[in-house]
């Protein structure tokens, strides 16, 4: 199999319905308490690396392999989808791990699993976008100078706000999560504020909301692929995080869900 090959539309499609399979696999793994030895559930590592610069190395495939497949984008329709992606992950990649303050060390296998699946993820988004997503009648500020006529003919604008409003979420979340320990505190407190009051993992809330902005937007099978995937990696965490909090902290607040506020 050469390389041409590998970008090939069939191919493409055969990585994101294998992505859809392993999140399934991943949800089930998860939900019966296996918990990926990272953050709080780390144990020992004897080999690894510190969170912050484990989490560019792995992270930042995400980010340049889309932002390469920007330039070679044969619809506008499928340059803004990789600059949507592009805006997630240069936060993730270039300016989050740098605010991380865990001195835990981040396991190397851990590390190492997710750059596969970063370049393996980025690789799929970013070449059907570029290469495979159907140009829209109009472009997207196109949209915006007809929004009278065009807001419910297309879901551009309805699904960027979706989007956007889960990073939001995503983003101040983590910020909370980042500002809880002063310089030198070590340990684990009760978060509060925000979405905080409502859930216990607002911050996967928000990137579970922001992916399903993205695959409405683009309305491909790697786009779907990967919010799939998402929920099903990040939602089973977000009870096991529940769980331990009330585990941990006898005072934590009984009326706070899981992952979705007011529900679970």
């Amino acid at each position: 199999m050469d390389w041409h090959d590998l970008q090939s539309e069939e191919k493409i499609l055969d990585l994101s319905w294998l992505m859809i399979f392993v999140g399934i696999v991943v949800y089930c793994l998860l939900k019966l308490g296996i918990n990926a030895g990272y953050g709080r559930y780390t144990n020992t590592a004897r080999f690894g690396l510190s969170p912050g610069i484990a989490w560019f190395i792995q992270e930042a495939p995400s980010f340049f392999i889309p932002f390469i497949c920007i330039f070679r984008s044969k619809t506008n329709s499928g340059l803004f989808l990789n600059v949507l992606f592009c805006i997630h992950y240069f936060n993730r990649a270039l300016i989050f791990p740098f605010r991380i303050r865990s001195k835990t060390v981040s396991p190397l296998y851990i590390m190492l699993s997710a750059i596969f699946f970063c370049c393996y993820n980025g690789f799929i988004q970013g070449t059907w976008n570029a290469l495979y997503q159907p140009e829209e009648d109009y472009w997207f500020f196109y949209i915006i100078v007809k929004f009278y006529y065009n807001l419910f003919e297309r879901n551009y604008i309805f699904c960027s706000a979706v989007f956007f409003i889960g990073m939001f979420i995503n983003h101040r979340a983590d910020d909370i999560l980042l500002n809880l320990r002063r310089p030198g505190e070590t340990g684990y407190k009760i978060p509060r504020g925000f979405l905080y009051e409502y859930i216990s993992c607002p911050n996967y809330y928000g990137e579970i909301v922001e992916w399903i902005g993205y695959a409405i937007a683009a309305r491909s099978v790697p786009a779907v692929a990967f919010a799939i995937f998402t929920f099903c990696n990040i939602g089973p965490r977000a009870f096991s995080h529940h769980a331990w909090y009330l585990e941990k902290f006898p005072e934590y607040p009984k009326d706070r869900k899981a992952l979705i506020p007011f529900v679970c």
